[in-house]
């Protein structure tokens, strides 16, 4: 496990604080060029459909080699991996910003999932390192933070710059924001070691029923919210007419509604009964991603239509972000000698359920249109709320004891 390290509050703040910004432009890269699916497809001679595998290569690559990845890299800096993932980041996507082909443009993402594979986790071990145990929740709350304003500042960013110059511009965006990133991390980021060397066998700890459990309900929520959010651009101008550089505004309110779910959920972390709220968060998420095909139904005028959606998503991401840190923190408390191979593991249960909602939301278009995503959206929500109803009463007050223990 990475050590707690021995700098001042001030300095830690700075050091999350950059984790922060870290987490920011990794969530940028990974969905800026959404808003302009069509033109993309268009330009590299592919369907719309099968642009959804953009985001699934990314996020499965990620989901497949985050585990691998921080065990073998338990003994290295949390530092140096993070840097490096960063730089690897940015100069895949500019790199995207050339391609001539899909195929060549399906490669880079593939690439960036495994480059962000080596950057996640890290950063997640950093910040449960940088604080004592009892302020676990709220640091690692902190760096998902950058991930919401992602959502709130450079996904939005990006449709603009798209709506400008095209999706090629976007990837440059996202590369320089990254380089960015990476500057600011080495000059800012205090070296953290490791205290011992984890192993591929670790992994095992995936199949211990509660770690299971956890895991489970990460990617059932992400690949609920991401049936819908990884064609967001189609969705807002199917519901409401809105294209170009008006998605962007859109993709800004589901920040805003990320924002508040990890501020709350980071809040409630570290209480005894957090488990407790997880099922809420599930229905929550259902009712939400219904509306984007109940919305069409109604008869409403696209004008009028946007006022359901833009509640659609700012409820969608403020239960899908609440529930979040509860679950990383419940993990870090399962075994905490073993956190950063946890945090891996959450992390690939993060990008598979991004990945799978993106594949899921692609067979739904090419099957039965835009406006089916909603409701195969909140029925995979509805999922995580049974997993949650299932879940032992016997586990979750063995997880309450240990946490009221620490």
């Amino acid at each position: 496990m990475t050590r707690n390290v021995d700098i001042n509050a001030n300095g830690r703040s700075w050091a999350l604080k950059a984790l922060a910004v870290g987490s920011f432009a990794t969530g940028t890269e990974a969905y800026v060029y959404v808003s302009q699916l069509d033109q993309l497809a268009i330009d590299l001679g592919t369907s719309l459909a099968e642009t959804g595998a953009l985001a699934a290569a990314f996020a499965l690559t990620y989901a497949i080699t985050a585990p691998f990845v921080a065990a073998w890299t338990t003994a290295f800096d949390r530092r140096t991996l993070i840097v490096a993932g960063l730089a690897a980041i940015g100069v895949l996507n500019f790199l995207a910003a050339t391609v001539v082909t899909f195929s060549a443009l399906l490669a880079i993402r593939i690439a960036c999932g495994l480059a962000a594979a080596t950057a996640g986790p890290a950063s997640s071990a950093a910040a449960a390192a940088l604080v004592p145990p009892e302020h676990r929740g709220r640091a690692m709350a902190t760096v998902l933070a950058g991930l919401t304003l992602a959502f709130i500042l450079g996904i939005p960013m990006g449709s603009v710059v798209g709506a400008w110059g095209g999706w090629r511009a976007t990837f440059a965006f996202a590369g320089a924001i990254a380089i960015l990133a990476a500057v600011i991390l080495r000059l800012v980021m205090p070296r953290i070691a490791s205290t011992s060397a984890n192993s591929v066998r670790q992994l095992g700890i995936a199949f211990r029923p509660d770690v299971t459990r956890a895991l489970l309900m990460t990617t059932i929520g992400f690949g609920a919210t991401f049936t819908v959010v990884a064609y967001i651009g189609p969705i807002a101008d199917h519901i409401a007419g809105v294209r170009g550089a008006g998605v962007g505004g859109l993709q800004a309110l589901i920040g805003v509604g990320s924002i508040a779910g990890v501020l709350l959920g980071g809040r409630l972390a570290d209480r005894p009964n957090a488990l407790k709220l997880i099922g809420f968060t599930f229905v929550a998420s259902a009712i939400a991603l219904s509306l984007y095909s109940l919305i069409p139904s109604t008869g409403l005028v696209q004008q009028l239509a946007l006022y359901p959606l833009v509640l659609a998503m700012v409820a969608g991401a403020a239960a899908l972000f609440m529930r979040t840190p509860l679950v990383q923190t419940h993990l870090v408390r399962i075994e905490p000698p073993q956190a950063p191979v946890l945090l891996a593991l959450n992390g690939s249960a993060v990008f598979a359920g991004q990945g799978l909602g993106a594949a899921v939301g692609g067979v739904t278009i090419a099957t039965m249109g835009v406006g089916a995503l909603g409701f195969v959206a909140g029925a995979v929500a509805l999922l995580g709320a049974l997993l949650t109803l299932r879940a032992s009463p016997t586990s979750i007050h063995r997880t309450a004891s240990k946490i009221a223990a620490d």
